[in-house]
């Protein structure tokens, strides 16, 4: 007996084409694959940012079109693969339109990416940095973190000593010339600064005395702390 087909039996099979369609775009496109994270991306900025409305409408449109030339360019492609297995002017100028399209659904994501989430970063950055002036310490805390990754990340190039003990630069050093740099940008007087500054001294020459560090150890952790703390606070100050 011949089986009876029905129209929805019918839509059920376009349905399970189509997205046999997409699996395949994404399992053989590498484009796609990276369109699908960076749709991911923006989603997760969305969260992020507090993203709303029309903003998140007209996100939506521009990854939806970026994800749409892709497969209609890989359609295109696969098209004309089977149909010439010869190189063809014809066949360069269609895949070349199709890629053509791809890049500027792209550009337009990127322009609108940029002109929403721009806004937004503005207005955070903004707010961190009112909130940093606000807290002279806590920045300096920060500040101070920073030039601790910043030896971590040196030490970790050259692959001598631990983070606080030993190699190039010398953590002790920097941090204390980072407090130095500090302490003084905060109180602006002379006095505070000398004795800050002797104490960072006293800890630079304790690291060469105790033989840890070499001079040249010292000196670029004396170098670090201070200049990276200096250019940090100037730029939130």
């Amino acid at each position: 007996m011949k089986k009876k087909i029905t129209k929805n039996g019918k839509f059920n099979e376009s349905i399970n084409y189509a997205l046999e369609g997409i699996v395949t775009a994404i399992k053989t496109e590498r484009n796609m694959r990276i369109h699908i994270f960076a749709g991911i991306l923006v989603v997760i900025l969305s969260l992020i940012f507090g993203v709303t409305g029309s903003d998140l409408k007209s996100l939506s449109f521009a990854v939806t079109l970026v994800f749409l030339a892709e497969l209609l360019n890989t359609a295109i492609e696969a098209t004309v693969d089977i149909s010439t297995t010869r190189y063809h002017p014809l066949a360069k100028k269609a895949k070349d339109v199709a890629a053509g399209a791809v890049l500027i659904a792209s550009l337009n994501a990127l322009v609108i990416g940029y002109i929403i989430f721009s806004k937004k970063l503005k207005k955070d950055t903004f707010e961190t940095f009112r909130l940093l002036k606000s807290s002279y310490i806590d920045t300096v805390l920060l500040v101070i973190f920073i030039v601790v990754v910043g030896v971590f990340i040196i030490k970790s190039y050259y692959k001598k000593g631990k983070l606080l003990h030993g190699g190039m630069p010398s953590g002790h050093s920097a941090v204390a010339f980072g407090l130095w740099v500090g302490v003084s940008y905060a109180t602006e007087n002379i006095v505070v600064t000398i004795l800050t500054f002797g104490i960072a001294l006293l800890v630079a020459q304790s690291r060469i005395e105790g033989r840890i560090h070499t001079p040249i150890e010292v000196m670029a952790g004396s170098v670090l702390g201070t200049f990276v703390t200096y250019i940090l606070l100037k730029l939130i100050f």
